[in-house]
């Protein structure tokens, strides 16, 4: 897929006078993280985006032709175990993760703001427990695509919308038409009887003639 930069990031890159910079941006329920590959703080966008320095690191960012869904790992290493321990107790299965790709001038200034270059999801975290180093964290997310291969565990109930969405009343009868008998072609008859608080629903005989 190509990528398209900034004006003043592609006369830099042809200048051969840049430093390329990856931004990452993590969204958990309990809030968003920004942090990028380099060392220091930079600002866009609205937001601080802190430098993890020798201590994070994202691997390469693969993309083909074709649908398959690919994937990308961040790692965070030296933490304290109170920052590793509520990182564990986070709900961040299938939330959002964008990687952004930046470049700075001479002084070490954004030259403009930084370009999607990948977009997904938080898929697995594994740990390790560092003795001397400290602990480590390995977040890999997959990209949009990912989702066509996994199954949706999606309930259609009425607790399920309410959950989703308070006050919707789409599947408030879904349990009582579970097991009804719904007739068909008979403009004569209800579509569906005998059901607590359900209105009795008229149909139009679209094909008098097979009956």
């Amino acid at each position: 897929m190509s990528r398209g930069f900034p004006t003043a990031v592609a006369d830099a890159l042809s200048a051969g006078h840049v430093v390329l910079v990856t931004f990452a941006k993590l969204e958990f329920p309990s809030g968003t993280i920004y942090v990028h590959n380099s060392i220091g703080t930079y600002t866009w966008g609205g937001q601080d985006w802190l430098g993890t320095g020798d201590f994070g690191e994202i691997s390469q960012i693969e993309e083909g032709a074709d649908v398959s869904p690919y994937k990308i790992t961040l790692t965070l290493s030296g933490l304290d175990a109170t920052v590793s321990g509520a990182a564990l107790n986070e709900d961040y299965y299938m939330h959002p993760a964008t990687v952004y790709l930046g470049a700075l001038d001479a002084d070490d200034v954004l030259i403009a703001d930084p370009t999607v270059v990948w977009e997904g999801a938080m898929d697995q975290m594994n740990f390790s427990i560092g003795e001397t180093s400290g602990d480590s964290i390995q977040l890999t997310a997959e990209s949009e695509l990912a989702r066509f291969d996994k199954s949706s565990n999606k309930k259609y109930t009425h607790s399920q919308q309410q959950n989703d969405h308070s006050g919707d009343l789409l599947f408030e009868f879904m349990a009582d038409i579970e097991d009804a008998k719904i007739r068909w072609g008979d403009p004569n008859s209800d579509a569906v009887a005998g059901i607590p608080g359900l209105p009795n629903i008229d149909l139009i005989d679209v094909n008098p003639g097979l009956r």
